[in-house]
Formats: structure tokens, C-alpha cells, sequence
């Protein structure tokens, strides 16, 4: 019994986050169904306006009012408009849940946010800027430890900050996305320098044009979190915090030198009024 219980309270759930797009589909299918049964009731619809013309006295014959055509046919369209009513319904019910649903998003990621800021300020407090920096590349030692190093070339081929200058490969960790890669410094200083020219021309980025930049793959949301220019709280840039930890390769082999990439500002949603 318990078994089953479970299966439908999964079934449940997934239901409930898939009923938007439940809604939508029907919507869509709505509209095309409402259409149809216009279509189809349309010549009954006209048969009983002339018979209703075909019934009245001689002398009125040619003309109905109205209210006397909507009474003659009005039946021929209550399945269209029953039809027409679910297909709003199902339009009104999805852009409602649509709406639920990111309202929760957006609430569940700015107490996320705010956690991991009061997390990383109470660490400061306690240990100190020195102790919250030996936090961070703890982190990063246990995580590029489990995670599969990523190879990129970076996004750019020609730049104006390539001057194809022979560089070493370096093994760098971002903390946000939690991955590894490996590139060079100066491949990731152009993706840096890139990110900040494009705030400063269109005054916002995504945190995927960054990892666009440095050449990795996108992350989901990544599109709708970034960086927004705001009078508010003074971010015309993004600063970029860096620092160094070794990574133990095994008993017998040298320390890996590992880069750790940082934001001074997390990423966060766009403000209300953008």
C-alpha cells in the first residue's frame, strides 16, 4: 500500500509542476477546437434563421431584429462557446501558475543568496578575511578533487587582448558553478575583460555570456541571473576575486596549482523595474 501511495504522490507533484504547460497545450487546442465548432455550427445556424424568417407573418417576412436571430440560433453555438470559455480558462489558469511558479523561483533563489551572503559574512566576522579565504580554497580543493576537468580554448580566436603570446595551461575552479577547467590566465582575463566591456555598452550580462566567454557550456537560469547596472547600489562593474590553493595529485607527484575564480558580487536577478 505504502508503494503505491508514494507513486501517486510523485505522479501528484510531477502533475502539479507540469500543469502550466498542461494548461498552455489545452489553450492552444482550445482555440483550434472553438474554430472548428463556429465553423460547423455556422450553416445549421443560418437553416433556423430562415425558418424563423419562414414562420413570422407574411408582411415582416425579410427582416428579423436582433434579438429574434440571436433566439433562432443561439443553441446552434453553446458548443463553441462552452469550448471558447474552457479555452480562456485554461489560458487565465496557465499564465497564473506561470506566474506562482516564478514568484517561487524568485523567492527561493533570494533566500538562497542571502544565506550564502550572511554565511560568508559571519565567517568573515569570526575568522576573519584570511579565515574566509582558506574556507574558500578548502572547497576548492575537496571539489576539484571529485570533478572532471574541462578543456577550453575560450571564445575568442582574434582579439584585441590576443597577441598570441605562447602561454602555460593553468587549472582553474569556479566556485559559482562549481567546475573545473583548465586555460590559460590570459584567456580568462579576456573573458573577464569582455564581460565588463559588454555591462559597460548595454549595462546588463547574463552569467552565461561569462561562461560563453571563457568558452564552457551554459548552466540552466544562468541566462536570468547576471549583473544589472543600478544607481542604487553603485555596480557599473563586475569585480572579479582571484586566488591560488594546491591540489594533492597523489603521493608521489607535485602539487597542482589551482586558480580560484570568485564574484566580489554574486549574480542575481534583474531589479523589478528593468
Amino acid at each position: 500500500m505504502k508503494p503505491k501511495q508514494g507513486l501517486i504522490k510523485q505522479a501528484g507533484k510531477s502533475l502539479k509542476k507540469a500543469s502550466p504547460t498542461i494548461l498552455s497545450i489545452l489553450g492552444t487546442a482550445g482555440v483550434v477546437t472553438t474554430a472548428i465548432l463556429a465553423v460547423k455550427a455556422t450553416p445549421k445556424a443560418l437553416e433556423r434563421i430562415e425558418d424563423a424568417k419562414a414562420a413570422k407573418p407574411p408582411e415582416n417576412v425579410e427582416k428579423l431584429t436582433r434579438m429574434e436571430t440571436i433566439a433562432a440560433c443561439w443553441q446552434c453555438y453553446i458548443p463553441a462557446t462552452a469550448a471558447g470559455i474552457a479555452t480562456i480558462g485554461c489560458i487565465l489558469g496557465a499564465n497564473i501558475l506561470n506566474h506562482r511558479q516564478q514568484a517561487a523561483l524568485t523567492s527561493a533563489y533570494v533566500l538562497l543568496n542571502r544565506t550564502y551572503q550572511d554565511y560568508r559574512k559571519s565567517v568573515k566576522n569570526v575568522f576573519g578575511e584570511e579565515g574566509d579565504k582558506r574556507v574558500l580554497e578548502n572547497m576548492a580543493v575537496e571539489r576539484v578533487s571529485e570533478n572532471h576537468t574541462i578543456y577550453t580554448q575560450g571564445a575568442f580566436e582574434s582579439t584585441t587582448l590576443d597577441f598570441a603570446v605562447p602561454e602555460e595551461e593553468h587549472l582553474f575552479y569556479d566556485i559559482y558553478s562549481d567546475r573545473q577547467f583548465a586555460s590559460t590566465i590570459g584567456k580568462v582575463f579576456q573573458a573577464e575583460y569582455h564581460l565588463n566591456r559588454m555591462f559597460a555598452l548595454n549595462g546588463s550580462v547574463s552569467l552565461n555570456d561569462l561562461y560563453m566567454y571563457l568558452g564552457l557550456e551554459p548552466i540552466k537560469d544562468g541566462d536570468d541571473i547576471g549583473w544589472w547596472a543600478d544607481d542604487n547600489d553603485e555596480i557599473y562593474w563586475v569585480d572579479f576575486d582571484h586566488s591560488v590553493t594546491f591540489i594533492d595529485d597523489g603521493p608521489e607527484r607535485p602539487q597542482v596549482e589551482c586558480l580560484i575564480i570568485e564574484f566580489a558580487k554574486p549574480p542575481c536577478l534583474p531589479p523589478r523595474d528593468w
